[in-house]
């Protein structure tokens, strides 16, 4: 298969996106954030949502991976490697030195792949996931609360 990325204007095309987002984060914060930044989507060979990253500015200045989400019936493929690896290149290629994401210290299939990537961890945010933010009381994954968000970050 062919893959091609393409960049998903601001507007209700990014609608088309959420469900397959919210594979990556939870509802609310992922439409405070769906309009932001640089959407990247890869469709499959029938124009359906396969994988997508949405890329906005972090707090610091420094591009932000917000949201990564590979389609559950094409994880452990290898695409959310390679487009994480792809959308880098032209983040560095456009003059960017280097590149965060955040995810839940309770997602430990998230921290792996993103350590397999070259992030390294940058720092802990104690607290993150809370109602205020609209992230559900209860979240958890793999038995363990989703509390707190683990920064990580690479160089490009």
């Amino acid at each position: 298969m062919t893959r091609v990325i393409h960049t998903v204007p601001p507007g209700g095309a990014r609608d088309a996106w959420v469900e397959l987002l919210q594979l990556a984060d939870e509802p609310t914060p992922l439409r405070r954030e769906l309009q932001n930044g640089v959407l990247y989507g890869l469709g499959d060979g029938d124009g359906r949502p396969l994988a997508a990253v949405l890329v906005i500015e972090g707090t610091d200045g420094s591009p932000e991976l917000r949201a990564v989400a590979v389609a559950e019936e094409h994880q452990g493929e290898g695409v959310g490697s390679w487009l994480v690896a792809e959308i880098c290149e032209r983040l560095r290629a456009s003059g960017e030195r280097r590149v965060v994401v955040g995810t839940a210290s309770s997602g430990l299939r998230q921290l792996g792949f993103y350590q397999r990537l070259g992030f390294r961890v940058a720092r802990v945010e104690r607290d993150f996931f809370t109602p205020e933010r609209g992230y559900p009381a209860d979240l958890s994954e793999n038995g363990i609360p989703s509390r707190d968000i683990v920064w990580m970050d690479r160089p490009l």
